[in-house]
């Protein structure tokens, strides 16, 4: 593996661990408002960071490299409401596939397969990650801030196993 792809994958890597993070401060706000069913669904979005953090530490142990682990930043507590904290989220989720993306460039440029398979796992991941909070978006926006429409998305939230 080139020096550029074991930089790309260890930054990433950190960036994973960033992402869950940011989830956890926004799970913070939502169980503050009292919002649990939100609360308990970004909680599973901060497992998922961990989890894809750990495949990548794994992939570099295992091609023979070591994972490098950097300071995290501080994440964005400053959210006005739900809607704010999803468009922000989805937001996140855009940076993460750009990066993912420009990881799988440069796979391809370089012509190593094990990087091109691995890292297309999180190609399609990010798919289905934007799609979800696209649509969570679109519900919050027809909601309007009405509160039983929260309430009931809520609670849907809630049962995210």
């Amino acid at each position: 593996m080139s020096e550029k792809l074991l930089e790309m994958i260890n930054e990433q890597m950190n960036f994973e661990l960033q992402s869950a993070y940011e989830y956890k401060a926004m799970q913070i706000y939502a169980d503050d408002e009292e919002f649990e069913g939100f609360a308990h669904w970004f909680g599973h979005q901060v497992m998922e960071e961990i989890e894809h953090a750990e495949k990548m530490t794994k992939f570099l142990q295992e091609v023979g490299f070591k994972p490098v682990y950097k300071a995290m930043e501080a994440p964005n507590t400053e959210f006005t409401d739900l809607l704010d904290v999803t468009k922000k989220a989805l937001d996140h989720e855009k940076e993460v596939t750009r990066r993912i993306h420009e990881i799988a460039k440069a796979a391809r440029e370089e012509g190593d397969e094990r990087v091109i398979s691995f890292i297309q796992w999180f190609v399609d991941e990010q798919v289905e990650e934007e799609d979800t909070f696209g649509k969570l978006i679109t519900r919050l926006e027809r909601i309007n801030g009405n509160y039983g429409g929260l309430y009931i998305l809520d609670g849907q939230l809630a049962h995210r196993g």
